[in-house]
């Protein structure tokens, strides 16, 4: 939309301040110059003012777009970070689930340890028992009462069996409570460290959906925020453009009360815009082989070659309508010399253009010099003359 406005505005300033409806009244020419310029000047301070007005609109919207992108830069960061998040918890939770069954496994486990520590206390007070009924028959009395050597060393090695069998039960009952009961513990602690793991996951997952939808609530308030500045310098442009336009027809005013009031141009031929002798016509008006697409194009003038530096001068008095940059063209000055004739003078050198808008000029005053800006292929000047907003072939004019 702002393209569409700039573009507007640009095509007011090369046409609408030249076109000039042929059945305006010339009473005009009957006003005071005073008040044309006092009203030129009036127009131009709200110009002004309204051009400072859409350039505060576009600084905030351009504001706005930033907010608006970094916004969609936090967004996707908040985005990939819940991903990762719930990767997490993901992993997290196959991560209980497997720590869950392995304590499952640890408890049996235990519980099968507990019933075989039961059964060898209940071997143990067995035996006791055993040893209480029959007496206090001490293992020295069991080898004492051997009958011959022989049947010592079986009763020997028969109680150093049951020894070593107690012995067996005794740290078999301790290492299955401590192995098993330490990886029970082992397996319940990570089970709690998972846990805790899971809620600080699962908190940052909650706070980070939280700070995503504050973030598209920020994101639908900045594009309403756009949508009403948008429509402000929409508003604001054309007004702009219509104070541009009223610009173009007070200079128009004002270049027809100079032509009638003083003995400026009256239709005669036109001076050359470059000192006699020192350029050469390198184009000239009509068909031509265009320079760089190699296709025969229109020319809508003629083309001076001339150093670069060179004076460019105006063909005719008259009021400058435009002084810019104008595509094609390259750095640009058009005067507007009556109703019917403006001239233009192309590929001005960078820095090269001497006179601003509004500004009177004189038939062979330096308003330029010559150069090979925008759509050139040397230093030269490109004059056309439009009649009644047509090109027309230059050269009746200058001769």
């Amino acid at each position: 939309m702002r393209k569409k406005i700039i573009l507007a505005l640009l095509i007011t300033g090369l046409v609408a301040g030249s076109a000039i409806p042929t059945n305006v009244s010339w009473a005009a020419s009957k006003a005071s110059l005073d008040k044309i310029n006092r009203e030129l000047k009036e127009i131009q301070a709200k110009k002004k003012s309204q051009q400072q007005q859409v350039k505060q609109v576009e600084a905030k919207i351009n504001a706005v777009q930033k907010e608006q992108k970094d916004l969609q830069t936090e967004l996707m960061q908040i985005d990939l970070r819940r991903n990762e998040t719930q990767k997490k918890l993901d992993k997290l939770e196959t991560q209980m689930d497997e720590t869950k069954e392995k304590a499952a496994e640890a408890q049996d486990k235990l519980d099968e340890a507990k019933d075989r520590v039961a059964k060898r206390e209940t071997l143990l007070k067995t035996r006791v028992k055993s040893m209480y009924e029959r007496g206090n028959v001490s293992y020295l009395d069991v080898l004492l009462g051997s009958s011959d050597f022989g049947d010592f060393l079986t009763r020997m090695e028969g109680l150093q069996m049951i020894l070593e069998q107690d012995t067996r039960i005794l740290e078999d009952n301790i290492r299955d409570k401590q192995t098993i009961e330490t990886k029970k513990q082992e397996i319940d602690h990570q089970l709690t460290v998972y846990v805790d793991m899971f809620d600080q996951a699962e908190s940052l997952k909650a706070e980070l959906d939280k700070q995503y939808k504050q973030s598209l609530v920020v994101k639908a308030e900045l594009k309403k925020k756009e949508d009403a500045l948008e429509e402000d310098l929409e508003q604001y442009g054309q007004q702009l453009l219509a104070l541009t336009k009223q610009e173009s027809a007070k200079y128009a005013e004002r270049v027809r009360a100079m032509s009638t009031s003083s003995s400026g141009y009256k239709g005669g031929k036109l001076g050359l815009p470059v000192a006699d002798g020192s350029f050469r016509f390198s184009s000239g008006f009509g068909m031509r082989t265009d320079p760089f697409t190699g296709r025969s194009a229109g020319h809508n003038g003629v083309d001076m070659a001339a150093p670069k530096g060179t004076t460019i001068m105006a063909a005719a008095a008259g009021v400058v309508i435009f002084a810019g940059y104008s595509n094609g063209f390259g750095n640009t000055v058009m005067i507007k010399h009556n109703s019917e004739i403006t001239t233009l003078y192309g590929h001005i050198r960078e820095g090269g253009i001497k006179v601003s808008v509004g500004q009177s000029v004189e038939r062979g005053q330096k308003i330029a010099e010559v150069g090979s800006t925008g759509r050139s292929t040397g230093n030269h000047v490109h004059f056309t003359v439009y009649k009644n907003d047509v090109a027309v072939n230059p050269m009746p004019y200058l001769k």
